[in-house]
């Protein structure tokens, strides 16, 4: 099944006093749901716009957008029960404790099931925070509760716009993988947006990279990077200047200082070759095969 299909989706922000901005335009795409799907861009690309408009939040200048199999214009009501959404920015009711907050949105849901509130409260470890008042906890603290927030109703499809914006490392790093439990254990379909690569590497499926507007690819991570020919990375450091080589299966180079990268077909192919071209010309003083990452495909998406 699909859960969430947009076709020729277009979106215009109209304004009184400037002129109107072209947010959208032709997004194709269709997100099978039991996965998670992650759209990457850089700021104001219309990534947060696009998640809104499958969310049922706003509503586009052209297209069709089908939630779960519904019309979402025509079953505004009927997608809203079955999905939920958050965003990076902790906004719940800052008087309330987390476990109030999280009654007081299962309540709007019409769901009166402690146990739903004590799974949520034990999945994301804040028994001890239970009954602190929201404006008390810690970034990483309001953002579990927010993100809690957004399975009480225990969703079939849940938009997360960039989850972990903000937060420490360390703390980022364990609601990725809280993020990735939740989707397993229930199988759930998530959408999210992130600027985070590794992020994106290490929860999403599939990926749509979004620039201007405009979906510019989609795939998994192996067919982003084979779709790039960027398979791997082979990194020199050098005493001297490398000239640019004329090599079969080089995309491009990169320079930062004395560390040279260049971007391959296939490593095991081109090593050699590179390595003896490069040592006509400079003392090799260490080398580093490395696969390339999706920061490496954004870098190259987004020029």
């Amino acid at each position: 099944m699909i859960a969430a299909r947009c076709s020729d989706v277009w979106m215009v922000y109209n304004s009184l006093f400037s002129e109107n901005k072209l947010a959208l335009r032709s997004i194709n795409l269709e997100i099978e749901e039991n996965q998670i799907y992650g759209l990457l861009g850089p700021n104001g690309a219309g990534k947060t716009t696009l998640i809104s408009l499958m969310a049922t939040l706003l509503t586009p200048a052209r297209g069709e957008i089908e939630i779960l199999g519904m019309d979402a214009k025509k079953h505004v009501k009927k997608i809203r029960e079955k999905i939920n959404i958050t965003s990076g920015n902790p906004n719940l009711i800052w008087s309330l404790t987390p476990r109030e907050n999280l009654r007081y949105y299962a309540f709007t849901y019409g769901i009166n099931d402690k146990r739903i509130i004590d799974e949520l409260i034990e999945f994301f470890e804040l028994e001890e925070h239970q009954n602190v008042e929201f404006n008390r906890l810690s970034t990483g603290n309001k953002q579990k509760v927010t993100l809690a927030r957004a399975f009480v109703n225990n969703p079939l499809l849940v938009f997360l716009d960039e989850p972990t914006k903000g937060l420490d490392p360390d703390i980022a790093r364990r609601l990725r993988k809280k993020i990735l439990d939740l989707q397993r254990e229930k199988d759930i379909t998530i959408v999210l947006t992130t600027h985070y690569m590794a992020e994106a590497e290490f929860l999403c499926d599939r990926i749509a990279f979004i620039n201007d507007g405009e979906i510019v690819a989609e795939g998994d991570q192996n067919k982003l990077k084979n779709m790039l020919k960027m398979k791997d990375r082979i990194i020199i450091d050098a005493e001297g200047e490398i000239p640019l080589l004329d090599i079969d299966g080089i995309h491009y180079r990169e320079k930062k200082g004395q560390r040279y990268t260049f971007f391959v077909d296939n490593s095991e192919q081109r090593l050699s070759d590179i390595v003896k071209e490069v040592s006509k010309f400079v003392k090799i003083k260490n080398i580093i095969v490395k696969e390339a990452d999706l920061e490496d495909v954004f870098t190259e998406l987004s020029k």
